[in-house]
């Protein structure tokens, strides 16, 4: 029989014989049928809860209109889902998705067919698995009202992102807020998992969770940043010291080893995460070897000591964002060159009270990771809570010195995965106190209460908000018209016409100082003369970051040189689009443009 747990442990959570977790184990009380009752109902509430999140998200999400970035995922998809499992001949991103979003994604597209619509569903079921895996982290192994605080703490700061950038990051894009999914999934596994009590199975809970993180690696390299890295220094931080000690008081091998496994679950774990760097490792390199896809290098350099600051208040205006609340308007959000900023719209009256509000949610992360810091070197501390806190720590460390952070509060999805990190942290942290606090007190319980109805009335406030229009209506409509079906532009006019169009216009992103293959989550078999055909150049003037496109004169004055000039007009549909046509394939023609 266990003797009174200490004072330490019960407020860490630990308890004698759960090495691996700070949630407490859970008290056996009343009658079987009546807890089988209420997990049930329990079970059925938490589902429909994130039905009905999965609705405001998608239609959040269409409030952002597509682009390239999408299209050219759902193109990837498409050819996962016709049998490419390796993604052979293309030339992907610096994060290939490979075994996270793009099997999703693959199947959508099976299901609802390739339209960017599609994208915008995939982007709401991401963001809600998200925000479901986070909501069971912050509960840990709590019951009862413990656990629904707990989990109304976590949903509450990941409810609804600011409309513009917050949704951008958090519910419009592929990105990084997906890979939080896998990595929260592995804390999970050394949250709720039952310790094994027989030697050979001791490595199935290390093993399980070094299986996720490389999954996730090979998906996203950021992985290494809030995932591995953290798992071995918070590793290092609780099995060091005690092999320091058993050195100090003179031990030998055997007072070594007896440390060592002492503290076998954290050293277990650290090797499980190196082996997880390690099997990631190879694969992106045996898959280019069996002819898989070319991975892009991570676009990572350090910026001068003096642009630090400025890089911490853009991270800072894109976490208020994510979390909902940056009530000030006009900050600008789209970077289109050096002092030339695209200025956000105006809040309306209830979204900037939202926002207001929403502070509140900023401020329990802010308390709940300092809670955390306090307890970090301590032996009793809580491994998940550590994990999560130094997950938020190294995105952002290397976030804010890098050419990363130089641009605006879109970049923010950089480090999306701070969001739930730092929901399920701060429900770990102040759940039970905040809960206890409320219980004694009706008018306190009344305002939180109010306060998460509050915040439930801005959602649907936001995904009440008419779907964005199509920008490229206008445009696809003039194309076909004048029966310009194939042609070549810059990166976001290009492959997000070719899906909405359903390939009936395909345009093909190119550089735009000599016109050449864009290899950046294209194909070198879209730009082979061969098979394929460009009869236009599409450039752009428009206000956005996502609207501006000009070729180099040089490049086109090369092109009116080598085609033939009855062949060539210069056509303006409006909206700030303008259409170089030509007679003749310009595809032909662009590796004559390498020097231009």
């Amino acid at each position: 029989m266990h003797g009174p747990v200490p004072e330490a442990e019960r407020r860490s959570g630990r308890v004698p014989g759960s090495p691996f977790t700070g949630s407490p184990v859970p008290a056996h009380a009343g009658p079987r049928p009546a807890r089988s009752a209420w997990r049930r109902t329990g079970t059925a509430a938490f589902l429909l809860i994130l039905v009905a999140l999965f609705t405001a998200y998608l239609r959040l999400s269409r409030t952002y209109p597509e682009n390239s970035d999408e299209a050219n995922i759902l193109l990837m998809a498409s050819d996962l889902a016709h049998g490419n499992l390796y993604l052979s001949g293309w030339n992907v991103s610096d994060v290939p998705f490979i075994t996270t979003e793009l099997p999703e994604i693959a199947l959508l597209v099976s299901l609802f067919g390739l339209h960017l619509n599609t994208a915008h569903i995939a982007a709401a079921l991401t963001y809600t698995v998200v925000v479901a895996i986070a909501l069971l982290l912050a509960r840990g192994r709590a019951r009862g009202p413990r656990a629904i605080t707990r989990m109304a703490i976590a949903l509450a700061i990941l409810l609804a992102p600011q409309p513009g950038v917050g949704v951008f990051v958090m519910i419009f894009s592929v990105g990084h807020i997906g890979t939080a999914a896998p990595v929260m999934l592995a804390w999970l596994v050394l949250d709720r998992g039952a310790p094994a009590r027989a030697p050979r199975r001791r490595w199935l809970r290390p093993a399980t969770v070094g299986v996720l993180l490389a999954w996730a690696l090979m998906a996203d390299p950021l992985v290494l940043v809030i995932g591995i890295c953290p798992v071995l220094v918070v590793s290092a931080l609780r099995v060091v010291p005690g092999l320091v000690t058993g050195i100090q008081n003179g031990g030998g091998l055997r007072q070594l080893a007896h440390a060592l496994a002492d503290r076998w679950p954290e050293a277990s774990l650290a090797v499980a995460a190196g082996l997880a760097y390690l099997v990631a490792w190879c694969g992106a390199r045996l898959l280019p070897a069996a002819g898989g896809y070319n991975q892009q290098p991570v676009p990572f350099t350090l910026d001068p000591v003096s642009t630090w600051y400025g890089h911490a208040r853009i991270a800072a205006h894109g976490l208020l964002e994510m979390f909902g609340a940056f009530f000030l308007p006009g900050n600008a959000i789209n970077y289109l060159g050096p002092g030339n900023y695209v200025t956000a719209p105006p809040l309306s009256g209830l979204a900037e009270a939202v926002a207001v509000t929403r502070l509140a949610c900023v401020a329990l992360a802010i308390l709940g990771a300092c809670v955390i810091a306090r307890r970090f070197f301590r032996r009793d501390a809580d491994l998940v809570s550590q994990l999560l806190l130094a997950g938020i720590a190294a995105n952002l460390a290397a976030y804010i010195p890098s050419s990363l952070a130089d641009h605006t509060a879109l970049n923010a999805r950089e480090f999306a995965p701070v969001l739930p990190f730092a929901a399920a942290l701060a429900a770990r942290a102040l759940g039970d106190r905040l809960g206890e606090r409320a219980a004694g007190s009706r008018v306190l319980a009344a305002s939180l209460v109010a306060l998460f109805g509050w915040y439930c009335l801005g959602l649907a406030h936001q995904a009440a908000a008419p779907a964005a229009p199509d920008p490229f209506t206008r445009l696809e409509a003039f194309l076909r018209q004048h029966h310009l079906t194939d042609g070549i532009g810059g990166y976001w006019n290009s492959s997000v016409i070719t899906v909405d169009t359903g390939g009936a216009v395909t345009v093909r992103a190119v550089t735009q100082g000599c016109l050449q293959p864009y290899a950046w989550e294209s194909k070198p078999a879209w730009y082979d003369p061969a098979g394929q055909t460009a009869g236009f150049v599409l450039e752009s003037s428009g206000t956005g970051y996502f609207s501006q496109w000009r070729a180099s004169p040089a490049a086109l004055r090369r092109l009116g040189a080598l085609l033939p000039a009855p062949g060539r007009a210069t056509l303006h549909p409006g909206a700030g689009y303008t259409v170089h046509a030509y007679q003749g394939n310009l595809l032909a023609q662009l590796p004559r443009l390498a020097d231009c």
